[in-house]
Protein backbone atom coordinates (compact mmCIF):
# COMPACT_ATOMS: atom_id res chain seq x y z
CA UNK A 1 0.00 0.00 0.00
CA UNK A 2 1.38 3.05 -0.97
CA UNK A 3 1.99 5.63 2.18
CA UNK A 4 2.33 8.83 0.21
CA UNK A 5 -0.76 8.48 -1.14
CA UNK A 6 -3.10 7.18 1.54
CA UNK A 7 -3.85 11.07 2.52
CA UNK A 8 -4.99 11.37 -0.98
CA UNK A 9 -7.26 8.92 -1.02
CA UNK A 10 -5.79 5.66 -2.24
CA UNK A 11 -7.90 2.80 -1.75
CA UNK A 12 -8.71 -0.69 -2.69
CA UNK A 13 -10.72 0.53 -5.27
CA UNK A 14 -7.94 2.13 -7.19
CA UNK A 15 -5.21 -0.15 -6.23
CA UNK A 16 -7.70 -2.98 -7.89
CA UNK A 17 -7.89 -0.67 -11.07
CA UNK A 18 -4.03 0.08 -11.46
CA UNK A 19 -3.12 -3.30 -11.14
CA UNK A 20 -5.29 -4.15 -14.11
CA UNK A 21 -3.09 -2.02 -16.03
CA UNK A 22 -0.60 -3.69 -18.25
CA UNK A 23 1.90 -0.88 -18.33
CA UNK A 24 5.95 -2.19 -16.64
CA UNK A 25 7.55 -0.17 -14.72
CA UNK A 26 5.03 2.89 -13.88
CA UNK A 27 3.75 3.75 -10.70
CA UNK A 28 0.43 4.83 -9.43
CA UNK A 29 -0.58 8.88 -8.65
CA UNK A 30 -2.87 11.07 -8.45
CA UNK A 31 -3.21 14.57 -10.39
CA UNK A 32 -2.71 17.44 -7.54
CA UNK A 33 -2.58 20.27 -10.11
CA UNK A 34 -3.09 20.64 -13.99
CA UNK A 35 -1.00 22.94 -15.77
CA UNK A 36 -0.99 23.92 -19.44
CA UNK A 37 1.46 21.11 -20.75
CA UNK A 38 1.94 19.42 -17.76
CA UNK A 39 0.74 18.40 -14.60
CA UNK A 40 2.04 17.47 -10.65
CA UNK A 41 1.26 14.03 -9.73
CA UNK A 42 1.44 13.09 -5.85
CA UNK A 43 3.41 9.43 -5.99
CA UNK A 44 4.77 7.32 -3.35
CA UNK A 45 8.28 9.05 -3.68
CA UNK A 46 6.95 12.59 -4.06
CA UNK A 47 5.58 14.75 -6.51
CA UNK A 48 6.83 15.07 -9.96
CA UNK A 49 5.66 16.64 -12.77
CA UNK A 50 4.59 14.34 -15.90
CA UNK A 51 3.05 15.72 -19.05
CA UNK A 52 -0.13 13.82 -20.96
CA UNK A 53 1.20 15.17 -24.39
CA UNK A 54 5.25 14.65 -24.52
CA UNK A 55 6.85 11.08 -26.54
CA UNK A 56 6.27 8.91 -23.39
CA UNK A 57 2.08 9.52 -23.26
CA UNK A 58 2.18 9.27 -27.33
CA UNK A 59 4.27 6.08 -26.99
CA UNK A 60 1.76 4.68 -24.81
CA UNK A 61 -1.64 5.59 -26.63
CA UNK A 62 -2.28 7.96 -23.69
CA UNK A 63 -6.12 8.46 -24.19
CA UNK A 64 -7.69 11.26 -23.16
CA UNK A 65 -6.45 14.40 -20.88
CA UNK A 66 -6.15 13.80 -17.15
CA UNK A 67 -8.13 16.44 -14.90
CA UNK A 68 -7.16 17.65 -10.89
CA UNK A 69 -8.17 14.61 -8.79
CA UNK A 70 -7.75 11.88 -11.90
CA UNK A 71 -5.58 8.66 -10.99
CA UNK A 72 -3.06 8.12 -12.86
CA UNK A 73 -0.27 5.84 -14.18
CA UNK A 74 3.43 7.51 -14.66
CA UNK A 75 6.10 6.32 -16.31
CA UNK A 76 9.30 7.73 -16.61
CA UNK A 77 12.82 8.55 -14.50
CA UNK A 78 11.89 12.18 -14.04
CA UNK A 79 12.58 15.10 -15.60
CA UNK A 80 11.07 15.91 -19.32
CA UNK A 81 11.28 12.22 -19.61
CA UNK A 82 8.00 11.55 -17.00
CA UNK A 83 4.93 10.82 -18.87
CA UNK A 84 1.34 9.83 -18.06
CA UNK A 85 0.64 6.67 -19.51
CA UNK A 86 -2.55 5.23 -18.43
CA UNK A 87 -5.78 7.59 -16.68
CA UNK A 88 -7.58 5.03 -14.20
CA UNK A 89 -11.23 5.31 -14.61
CA UNK A 90 -13.13 7.77 -12.84
CA UNK A 91 -16.02 7.57 -10.27
CA UNK A 92 -17.34 11.12 -10.74
CA UNK A 93 -16.26 14.20 -12.66
CA UNK A 94 -17.78 17.14 -12.53
CA UNK A 95 -17.64 19.24 -16.05
CA UNK A 96 -18.66 22.08 -18.04
CA UNK A 97 -19.39 23.30 -21.60
CA UNK A 98 -16.02 24.67 -22.94
CA UNK A 99 -16.99 28.35 -21.91
CA UNK A 100 -15.42 29.32 -25.92
CA UNK A 101 -18.87 29.94 -27.34
CA UNK A 102 -16.84 28.93 -30.63
CA UNK A 103 -16.18 25.14 -29.09
CA UNK A 104 -18.91 22.44 -28.32
CA UNK A 105 -16.95 20.33 -25.98
CA UNK A 106 -16.63 18.82 -22.79
CA UNK A 107 -14.04 20.16 -20.34
CA UNK A 108 -13.53 18.09 -17.23
CA UNK A 109 -13.39 20.27 -14.16
CA UNK A 110 -11.89 17.44 -11.40
CA UNK A 111 -12.60 13.99 -10.91
CA UNK A 112 -12.94 11.11 -8.49
CA UNK A 113 -14.57 13.04 -5.94
CA UNK A 114 -17.13 12.34 -3.37
CA UNK A 115 -18.59 15.47 -2.53
CA UNK A 116 -18.86 18.58 -4.40
CA UNK A 117 -19.70 22.06 -2.23
CA UNK A 118 -21.48 24.66 -3.88
CA UNK A 119 -19.87 27.50 -1.95
CA UNK A 120 -22.10 30.89 -1.46
CA UNK A 121 -20.76 34.06 0.31
CA UNK A 122 -23.61 35.94 2.80
CA UNK A 123 -21.96 39.26 2.48
CA UNK A 124 -23.82 39.44 -1.21
CA UNK A 125 -27.26 39.00 -2.52
CA UNK A 126 -27.90 34.91 -2.43
CA UNK A 127 -27.80 33.80 -6.37
CA UNK A 128 -30.11 31.29 -5.92
CA UNK A 129 -30.06 30.67 -9.86
CA UNK A 130 -26.38 30.46 -9.55
CA UNK A 131 -27.02 27.84 -7.00
CA UNK A 132 -29.31 25.80 -8.79
CA UNK A 133 -26.97 25.78 -11.56
CA UNK A 134 -24.32 24.85 -9.82
CA UNK A 135 -26.39 22.10 -8.18
CA UNK A 136 -27.29 20.54 -11.28
CA UNK A 137 -23.63 20.18 -12.53
CA UNK A 138 -22.91 18.56 -8.97
CA UNK A 139 -26.26 15.90 -9.21
CA UNK A 140 -24.84 14.82 -12.71
CA UNK A 141 -20.97 14.69 -11.40
CA UNK A 142 -22.02 11.43 -9.70
CA UNK A 143 -20.94 12.67 -5.99
CA UNK A 144 -23.18 14.20 -3.48
CA UNK A 145 -23.89 17.65 -3.39
CA UNK A 146 -23.68 20.11 -0.63
CA UNK A 147 -24.48 23.99 -0.14
CA UNK A 148 -21.82 26.03 2.06
CA UNK A 149 -22.63 29.29 2.76
CA UNK A 150 -19.62 31.43 4.10
CA UNK A 151 -19.18 35.21 5.61
CA UNK A 152 -21.94 34.52 8.05
CA UNK A 153 -20.32 37.01 9.64
CA UNK A 154 -20.72 39.90 7.13
CA UNK A 155 -24.47 38.63 6.20
CA UNK A 156 -27.02 41.80 6.25
CA UNK A 157 -29.97 39.25 6.95
CA UNK A 158 -28.51 36.04 7.97
CA UNK A 159 -31.99 34.54 8.40
CA UNK A 160 -33.19 35.59 5.25
CA UNK A 161 -30.23 34.78 3.53
CA UNK A 162 -29.93 31.13 4.87
CA UNK A 163 -33.84 30.94 4.00
CA UNK A 164 -32.94 32.10 0.13
CA UNK A 165 -30.36 29.27 -0.27
CA UNK A 166 -32.63 26.25 1.81
CA UNK A 167 -34.92 27.23 -1.20
CA UNK A 168 -32.86 26.96 -4.19
CA UNK A 169 -30.86 23.71 -2.34
CA UNK A 170 -34.11 21.95 -3.11
CA UNK A 171 -33.22 19.93 0.09
CA UNK A 172 -29.78 19.23 -0.34
CA UNK A 173 -28.07 19.64 2.94
CA UNK A 174 -26.96 23.46 3.66
CA UNK A 175 -24.02 24.12 5.94
CA UNK A 176 -23.70 27.90 7.19
CA UNK A 177 -19.79 29.04 8.17
CA UNK A 178 -17.89 31.96 9.02
CA UNK A 179 -13.58 31.24 8.58
CA UNK A 180 -13.16 34.34 11.12
CA UNK A 181 -15.27 33.22 13.75
CA UNK A 182 -14.99 29.25 13.10
CA UNK A 183 -18.41 29.00 12.51
CA UNK A 184 -19.49 25.49 10.90
CA UNK A 185 -15.84 24.43 9.82
CA UNK A 186 -16.68 21.02 11.93
CA UNK A 187 -19.87 20.28 9.42
CA UNK A 188 -17.32 20.88 6.45
CA UNK A 189 -14.90 19.11 8.30
CA UNK A 190 -17.38 15.85 8.61
CA UNK A 191 -18.19 16.29 4.70
CA UNK A 192 -14.34 15.49 4.74
CA UNK A 193 -14.36 12.26 6.44
CA UNK A 194 -13.93 9.11 6.33
CA UNK A 195 -10.49 10.01 3.64
CA UNK A 196 -13.56 11.72 0.99
CA UNK A 197 -12.16 14.64 -1.89
CA UNK A 198 -14.14 17.35 -0.99
CA UNK A 199 -14.64 19.92 -4.38
CA UNK A 200 -15.34 23.57 -3.79
CA UNK A 201 -17.33 25.32 -6.26
CA UNK A 202 -18.18 28.65 -6.51
CA UNK A 203 -17.48 32.54 -8.40
CA UNK A 204 -14.47 34.17 -6.85
CA UNK A 205 -14.62 35.78 -3.67
CA UNK A 206 -17.06 33.43 -2.29
CA UNK A 207 -14.28 32.42 0.54
CA UNK A 208 -13.07 28.83 -0.53
CA UNK A 209 -9.65 30.10 -0.11
CA UNK A 210 -9.86 31.75 3.40
CA UNK A 211 -12.41 28.03 3.82
CA UNK A 212 -9.64 25.71 3.00
CA UNK A 213 -7.04 27.64 5.39
CA UNK A 214 -9.37 27.17 8.27
CA UNK A 215 -9.59 23.58 7.87
CA UNK A 216 -6.37 22.55 7.18
CA UNK A 217 -4.72 25.60 9.72
CA UNK A 218 -2.26 26.99 7.28
CA UNK A 219 -2.12 29.81 4.95
CA UNK A 220 -1.99 27.39 1.85
CA UNK A 221 -4.18 29.62 -0.41
CA UNK A 222 -3.72 33.06 -0.74
CA UNK A 223 -6.41 35.16 0.15
CA UNK A 224 -7.77 38.59 -1.36
CA UNK A 225 -9.94 41.23 -0.73
CA UNK A 226 -14.09 41.65 -2.12
CA UNK A 227 -14.15 44.85 -4.34
CA UNK A 228 -17.09 46.74 -2.98
CA UNK A 229 -18.05 48.37 -6.35
CA UNK A 230 -19.81 44.94 -7.41
CA UNK A 231 -19.21 42.42 -4.73
CA UNK A 232 -16.71 40.47 -6.92
CA UNK A 233 -13.61 38.79 -6.16
CA UNK A 234 -10.02 38.85 -7.80
CA UNK A 235 -8.72 35.57 -8.69
CA UNK A 236 -6.53 34.48 -5.67
CA UNK A 237 -6.67 30.64 -6.63
CA UNK A 238 -5.28 30.11 -10.02
CA UNK A 239 -5.43 26.27 -10.60
CA UNK A 240 -7.47 23.41 -9.22
CA UNK A 241 -5.34 22.24 -6.39
CA UNK A 242 -5.55 18.84 -3.92
CA UNK A 243 -4.77 19.96 -0.64
CA UNK A 244 -4.88 17.16 2.35
CA UNK A 245 -6.37 17.84 5.22
CA UNK A 246 -5.26 17.12 8.94
CA UNK A 247 -7.26 14.16 10.29
CA UNK A 248 -8.42 13.05 6.82
CA UNK A 249 -9.99 14.44 3.46
CA UNK A 250 -8.65 15.92 1.14
CA UNK A 251 -10.01 19.27 -0.70
CA UNK A 252 -10.13 20.54 -4.12
CA UNK A 253 -9.89 23.98 -4.04
CA UNK A 254 -10.61 25.92 -7.60
CA UNK A 255 -10.77 28.99 -9.53
CA UNK A 256 -13.53 31.27 -9.22
CA UNK A 257 -15.84 30.27 -12.27
CA UNK A 258 -17.34 33.39 -14.14
CA UNK A 259 -19.50 30.57 -15.74
CA UNK A 260 -20.24 26.89 -15.37
CA UNK A 261 -22.61 26.31 -19.05
CA UNK A 262 -24.15 22.82 -18.28
CA UNK A 263 -22.45 19.76 -20.15
CA UNK A 264 -25.06 16.54 -20.62
CA UNK A 265 -26.88 17.51 -17.35
CA UNK A 266 -29.78 16.40 -18.12
CA UNK A 267 -30.47 14.35 -14.83
CA UNK A 268 -28.58 16.50 -12.66
CA UNK A 269 -31.26 19.39 -13.89
CA UNK A 270 -33.79 16.62 -12.59
CA UNK A 271 -32.26 15.76 -9.45
CA UNK A 272 -32.04 19.54 -8.32
CA UNK A 273 -35.40 20.50 -9.30
CA UNK A 274 -37.00 17.02 -8.20
CA UNK A 275 -39.98 18.71 -6.46
CA UNK A 276 -40.90 20.56 -10.11
CA UNK A 277 -40.08 16.75 -11.44
CA UNK A 278 -42.65 15.15 -8.87
CA UNK A 279 -45.44 17.61 -9.82
CA UNK A 280 -44.90 17.41 -13.50
CA UNK A 281 -46.06 13.59 -12.94
CA UNK A 282 -49.72 15.26 -12.58
CA UNK A 283 -49.47 17.15 -16.24
CA UNK A 284 -52.33 15.77 -18.31
CA UNK A 285 -49.47 15.78 -21.48
CA UNK A 286 -46.36 13.96 -20.90
CA UNK A 287 -43.99 16.21 -22.87
CA UNK A 288 -45.63 19.59 -21.28
CA UNK A 289 -43.77 22.23 -21.45
CA UNK A 290 -45.18 23.73 -18.41
CA UNK A 291 -46.60 27.03 -19.95
CA UNK A 292 -49.96 27.49 -22.09
CA UNK A 293 -50.83 23.93 -22.34
CA UNK A 294 -54.36 22.60 -20.51
CA UNK A 295 -54.19 20.23 -17.94
CA UNK A 296 -50.49 21.41 -16.38
CA UNK A 297 -49.88 21.05 -12.82
CA UNK A 298 -47.04 22.35 -12.84
CA UNK A 299 -48.74 25.77 -13.88
CA UNK A 300 -51.44 25.12 -11.18
CA UNK A 301 -49.05 24.37 -8.68
CA UNK A 302 -47.33 28.00 -8.99
CA UNK A 303 -50.24 29.55 -9.21
CA UNK A 304 -51.98 28.03 -5.66
CA UNK A 305 -48.66 28.64 -4.09
CA UNK A 306 -47.48 25.19 -4.06
CA UNK A 307 -44.43 26.09 -6.50
CA UNK A 308 -41.90 28.87 -6.61
CA UNK A 309 -42.40 30.77 -10.17
CA UNK A 310 -38.65 32.12 -9.85
CA UNK A 311 -37.29 28.30 -9.30
CA UNK A 312 -40.06 26.58 -11.94
CA UNK A 313 -38.56 29.78 -14.23
CA UNK A 314 -35.00 28.29 -12.86
CA UNK A 315 -35.56 25.01 -14.18
CA UNK A 316 -36.70 25.88 -17.38
CA UNK A 317 -34.26 28.21 -18.26
CA UNK A 318 -31.64 25.31 -17.44
CA UNK A 319 -33.51 22.56 -19.80
CA UNK A 320 -33.71 25.54 -22.75
CA UNK A 321 -30.01 25.77 -22.36
CA UNK A 322 -29.93 21.92 -22.45
CA UNK A 323 -31.67 21.70 -25.59
CA UNK A 324 -29.68 23.87 -27.10
CA UNK A 325 -26.86 22.57 -26.36
CA UNK A 326 -27.95 19.19 -28.24
CA UNK A 327 -28.92 21.09 -31.31
CA UNK A 328 -25.27 22.58 -31.61
CA UNK A 329 -23.57 19.28 -30.88
CA UNK A 330 -25.62 17.73 -33.40
CA UNK A 331 -24.79 20.35 -36.18
CA UNK A 332 -21.25 19.50 -35.08
CA UNK A 333 -21.61 15.51 -35.89
CA UNK A 334 -23.45 16.55 -39.13
CA UNK A 335 -20.43 18.93 -40.21
CA UNK A 336 -18.31 16.18 -39.46
CA UNK A 337 -19.71 13.61 -41.34
CA UNK A 338 -19.52 16.16 -44.53
CA UNK A 339 -16.49 16.38 -43.86
CA UNK A 340 -15.25 13.27 -43.57
CA UNK A 341 -17.78 11.96 -46.74
CA UNK A 342 -15.87 14.22 -48.63
CA UNK A 343 -12.71 13.56 -47.78
CA UNK A 344 -13.97 9.81 -48.66
CA UNK A 345 -15.47 10.87 -51.77
CA UNK A 346 -12.03 12.85 -52.80
CA UNK A 347 -10.22 9.40 -52.28
CA UNK A 348 -12.55 7.80 -54.27
CA UNK A 349 -12.16 10.01 -57.11
CA UNK A 350 -8.31 9.83 -56.64
CA UNK A 351 -8.17 6.08 -56.69
CA UNK A 352 -10.87 5.85 -59.97
CA UNK A 353 -8.16 8.29 -61.62
CA UNK A 354 -4.90 6.03 -60.96
CA UNK A 355 -7.47 3.10 -62.04
CA UNK A 356 -8.19 4.63 -65.46
CA UNK A 357 -4.73 5.70 -66.07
Amino acid sequence: MPDELLPFGWDERVAALFAGLDVPGAVPGRVSRVDRGSCLVVTDDGVVRASPFGAVARQAGLSGVPATGDWVAVLGGGGDDTGVVAILPRRSAISRKDPDEQVTAEQVLAANLDVVAVVCALDRPVGQNRIERMLAAAWESGAAPAVVLTKADLAPNLGQAVAEAQAAAGGVDVVVTSAVAGDGIDDVRALLRPSRTLALLGPSGAGKSSLVNRLVGDEVQPTGAVREADARGRHTTTARRLVPVPGGGVLLDTPGLRSLPLWDAGSGVAAAFDDVEDVALGCRFRDCRHEQEPGCAVRAAVDGGGLDGRRVESYHKLLLELDALEVRRDEQARRAQGRRGSKLLSEVERLEGRRDR
